[in-house]
Parts: structure tokens; sequence; C-alpha cells
């Protein structure tokens, strides 16, 4: 097992909250929770940027912003607005998803442009590209790794975390050990999609996840306590 202290873990842990029914007093009870565990960063919808900006300022804690969020769908130049927007109002940090449909249709230019265009309106910001691992063959995973590289983003994140969709999956650590042997050093991977205890984070960081995407991460910080306690 991987040798890591909570404070250490936390900082590789980005709690999202991106479901469509959030309260404003959710939201603000979350800010809270974060800076009370001191996660890298908090994962939300761009509009919740502004809020999440203000109450974590000076905490250190990353805030994260969903783009195109789930679907990805939106048109290139709305995506552009979204990224120019969230990173105004605030975001350090761009998670945006990738246009699948184009993806399987064979536009690859058009995949990577919109990406290119993302991360040129992050304005330096790292941004994260996201990709639904279940519905990715081998083929379509190579490609895809290939199209984030070449658009110059930080990472590849492996799911929205979306349960809605047809052909949702929980990530897996050995989705993790085959990205990583496409992508080498080349860019980083977000591990995000069902994880949700201590020993899937740590199994992801041992895989090579270098950051995990979560909604669970007061439980799995807690349950790594826990762990570290028994093994006195």
């Amino acid at each position: 097992m991987i040798k890591i202290t909570p404070s250490e873990l936390a900082k590789k842990l980005e709690q999202s909250k991106l479901n469509e029914d959030a309260t404003e007093g959710e939201m603000i009870e979350f800010f809270q929770e974060a800076k009370r565990y001191n996660f890298y960063g908090v994962a939300v919808l761009p509009s919740y940027v502004p809020l999440a900006s203000r109450i974590l300022k000076g905490s250190g804690i990353k805030v994260v912003a969903g783009i195109a969020f789930p679907l990805g769908s939106s048109a290139p130049e709305l995506k552009r607005l979204e990224t120019e927007y969230a990173v105004n109002a605030g975001a350090d940090e761009v998670d945006v998803v990738i246009n699948h449909s184009a993806l399987f249709s064979g536009h690859y230019d058009v995949v990577e442009r919109e990406l290119k265009d993302v991360v040129k309106s992050a304005m330096g910001k790292p941004v994260k590209a996201i990709v639904e691992l279940g519905y990715l063959d081998e083929k379509s995973l190579e490609k895809v790794c290939k199209i984030i590289i070449d658009a110059r983003a930080d990472f590849i994140k492996t799911s929205t975390g979306f349960k809605r969709f047809t052909r949702w999956r929980p990530t897996f650590v050995e989705d993790i050990i085959r990205i990583k042997q496409i992508v080498g050093d080349q860019i980083k991977i977000k591990a995000s999609g069902g994880i949700k205890t201590t020993e899937q984070a740590l199994a992801m960081l041992v895989a090579g996840a270098d950051r995990i995407g979560t909604s669970s991460g007061k439980d799995i910080i807690e349950g790594l306590k826990r762990l570290n306690k028994n093994l006195k």
C-alpha cells in the first residue's frame, strides 16, 4: 500500500459538487467542508465559481470549473465563452468535456480544435479534458489521448461522474494503468467516476493517477485516518 498521510491525500483530491439541484446553502456548506479538510480543489459548475472564489480566497484551495458539463456538446463559441467567464470569475483550473459526438464521427480535427480553443481561453490555467471511458474502445482511447496531448491540455480526466449516461461506468484501476501506458509523462491523469473509498483512491494513485475527482472526499480521508490508526 502507498504510504501517505491524510493531509497528503487531501492534496490529491478534487472534491466535486456538480449536481443540478444543489442549493446555494448546500454549496456554501460544501466549500466550508473543503476548507476543513484542505482538499486540493473543488470542482463546481461555472455559475458557482464566483461564490467559491470568495469563500475559498486565501485558503490555497483551487476552484475548478466544469465546462460544457456534462454532455460536451456545446457550440465551440460557447465553450470558449464559458471558459473565459469561469477564469475571469476566479477559476484556477478548467475541466472541459470533450466533443464525443465529433470523436465517434471521426471528426478528430473538430475535437482537437475545440480543445485547443479552451486551452487558449483558459489563459494559462491548467485544463483537464474529460472523456467517458464507458464509450471508448481501445482505438478510441488511444486516439483521444493523442488529441489531448496535441491540444496541449494538462490532464485527461476519466469521467464526468454523470451516471445518467447510457454507458456510464466507474473508473477502474486497469483503466489508469492503460492510460498511463499510452500517455506516459506527456500529460497527467485525473481519475474520476465512482471513486468513493480510501482503498479505491489509493489504488488509483498507485496505478498512476495524479489527481482524484470525487464527491466522497470526506469519507476517503476519514477512512485513511481509521486505516492508519489500525496499522499502529
